[in-house]
């Protein structure tokens, strides 16, 4: 399921192309770049996560928001899913009486996560970078220019995704954790 169309890349470019399926590669293409970005793909779904834990208080998640915890086994067997916490604007659980993930035990948590609606800065920078990747096609160079009052001098900047994404969607990153 994506999260920009060619419908939104043309009405927010403003321009009417003939190949519907470029457009299609261009939102395609802006979508994985953030996915890079983030760490995960911003768009609600289920996940299967498991890992050895390493005597930490907490056991990362792939992805979040974290809307969901479906179930979790230490070693293969249940853990009450009541003694479970996720930590708050991360990615990451916790028990709640603050027991570690014990060193080397195999945990696997089932979740969902990710948001229902996609947040409007994820949609931005998405359109913004498949824009971006549009109006460079074909060797074309996006740049823009300042041209400064009565001096005849010219800026010139040329543009890469990357301007797009810390500071508009930098907090939707997965958390780190040291341990």
């Amino acid at each position: 399921m994506a999260y920009i169309t060619p419908e939104d890349l043309k009405k927010f470019s403003d321009k009417f192309p003939s190949d519907e399926s470029l457009l299609q590669n261009y939102c395609d293409s802006a979508e994985k770049i953030i996915e890079d970005y983030l760490g995960y793909s911003p768009e609600s779904q289920n996940y299967e996560t498991s890992a050895r834990g390493i005597n930490s208080h907490f056991f990362p998640l792939e992805a979040k928001p974290v809307t969901e915890i479906t179930s979790v086994t230490q070693d293969g067997e249940t853990v009450d899913l009541s003694q479970i916490r996720v930590v708050k604007n991360t990615n990451y659980i916790a028990f709640d009486d603050d027991s570690k993930f014990l060193d080397g035990v195999k945990y696997t948590v089932n979740y969902t996560a990710g948001f229902s609606t996609v947040p409007a800065p994820i949609v931005t920078a998405a359109l913004q970078i498949a824009s971006l990747l549009w109006e460079s096609a074909g060797g074309n160079v996006s740049v823009t220019s300042t041209s400064y009052l009565d001096s005849a001098s010219r800026t010139f900047q040329s543009f890469k995704p990357d301007r797009f994404l810390e500071p508009n969607i930098g907090k939707y990153k997965l958390a780190k954790v040291d341990y």
